[in-house]
């Protein structure tokens, strides 16, 4: 009777504490956590009449095994000790909705984040540190490969240290950055260190994410104190200094008669032209209306992987060759070329069948599929396709789980879904052979 009345008064105790914590600040989230670990790690409940913490959870405060779960998980990565009460010292005054997020980036990054970032600028980096899990060993060795076989132009960064190396690249991705610093180390006054890094940090701090090609994606997390260059990969840290960082900036931007020709000797690719800017409309004389604030920019810089646009070229006329006292050539009338896309679907084929079947061929007339049948898939390449995106997907997937990034393993299972159901319309477009074959019923299988 005692050991009742025990588990009786343990468990009134228990969920007292669990009470108060739910009412009071966000920053009791790793209380919540840790608590519901207890009921779920402990017997705990034994006398509460519910069998596990979830369904506890649940009929006591509405909270299902998804959301109980997260405040678990966040006890376990942000805890002392990893199992405690009390919030990590670094993590101090951070909100619970920001530390889910957290969850999803691993502590390396976390650590040396800027505390003052808000939930979108760290959905931000999540998505940078999703993009970079989903690019392949195999991948990166075939962009190394391709970038160090061409040798008219320097695609790959200068010999130094990874600071140096990944500032190269985030002038490359970054023009208008890389035409500020420019000004500032050519034409700036002294000392250009303030202006190097006002102009690096015009909010205090920021996060530049960017990707040389033949290597994983680096972020360089900058503040007033220095900056930490982190490989969203191999996740390895390496620590510099202001001066180290004013240094190389200007090692590598100072020099040329224009940011154009600096550019173009550093990159061997000619800097986009900047476009004019276009006079503001003058005001009338009707009422001042207040002018909406201006949004603050993110601090955080996505890596700019898209090749850069090359401007359009004027189109050139072919000349016309004439003779002295001869009337130039009338210009030939172009006979009407009319294409077949044979590669349409099986509706379309079925409504012209009538009409393609009394009607010959017209001389000049382009057949897409007889033509350029390289244009033309067969159902065999895309089935390989969607096999190998398959395959793909899966290994991500694994991968996604055994990092606890639940969210992206979801993802990838929706993808699988999609590929599959495209295999499946492929199947049943494909006839009896399709099916026999898939289901091991055809001769030989």
């Amino acid at each position: 009777m005692g050991e009742i009345i025990s588990y009786e008064e343990r468990y009134r105790k228990y969920k007292q504490e669990l009470d108060g914590a739910f009412t009071q600040a966000a920053e009791k989230f790793v209380l919540i956590g840790y608590l519901l670990r207890e009921a779920a790690e402990t017997d705990i409940l034994r006398s509460s009449g519910y069998k596990n913490m979830e369904e506890f959870a649940y009929a006591e405060y509405g909270v299902d095994a998804s959301q109980a779960n997260r405040f678990i998980n966040i006890n376990r990565r942000f805890s002392e000790g990893g199992n405690s009460k009390q919030l990590k010292q670094q993590y101090q005054g951070i909100g619970s909705s920001k530390l889910a997020v957290m969850l999803t980036i691993p502590d390396e990054i976390n650590e040396v984040l800027p505390k003052n970032l808000t939930k979108e600028e760290l959905k931000e980096i999540q998505a940078e540190v999703k993009a970079e899990n989903q690019v392949s060993d195999i991948e990166v060795e075939i962009e190394r490969a391709e970038a160090a076989a061409v040798t008219d132009k320097p695609m790959l960064p200068p010999e130094g240290s990874p600071l140096k190396r990944n500032l190269w690249q985030l002038g490359k991705e970054q023009e208008e950055l890389f035409r500020k610093l420019w000004e500032i180390c050519n034409k700036g006054q002294y000392p250009r260190s303030t202006s190097i890094m006002d102009a690096l940090i015009p909010q205090g701090d920021a996060v530049y994410t960017v990707r040389i090609p033949g290597e994983r994606r680096t972020q360089i997390i900058i503040n007033s104190d220095g900056a930490t260059i982190v490989n969203l990969k191999t996740l390895e840290r390496s620590r510099y200094t202001e001066d180290q960082i004013c240094d190389a900036v200007r090692s590598l931007i100072d020099g040329g008669s224009s940011p154009e020709e600096q550019y173009k000797k550093l990159y061997g690719e000619d800097l986009t032209p900047e476009e004019p800017e276009i006079a503001p409309v003058q005001p009338t004389d009707s009422p001042k209306e207040k002018k909406p604030e201006k949004r603050k920019e993110s601090r955080v810089t996505k890596a700019n992987t898209e090749p850069k646009k090359k401007p359009k070229e004027p189109e050139k006329k072919p000349e016309q060759m004439t003779i002295p006292g001869a009337a130039p050539d009338p210009a030939p009338e172009e006979p009407e070329t009319q294409v077949t896309d044979s590669c349409s679907g099986e509706s379309e084929q079925k409504q012209n069948t009538d009409t393609m079947g009394t009607e010959e061929q017209v001389p000049g007339q382009t057949d897409i599929e007889n033509d350029f049948p390289q244009y033309c898939p067969s159902e065999g390449d895309q089935r390989a396709a969607y096999r190998q995106s398959i395959r793909g997907s899966v290994e991500n997937l694994v991968r996604y789980v055994e990092m606890d990034l639940i969210v992206a393993a979801r993802q990838q299972l929706s993808d699988i879904s999609g590929y599959l159901d495209r295999l499946e319309e492929l199947s049943k477009g494909g006839g009896q052979n399709v099916e026999d074959v898939e289901t091991g019923e055809s001769e030989g299988v």
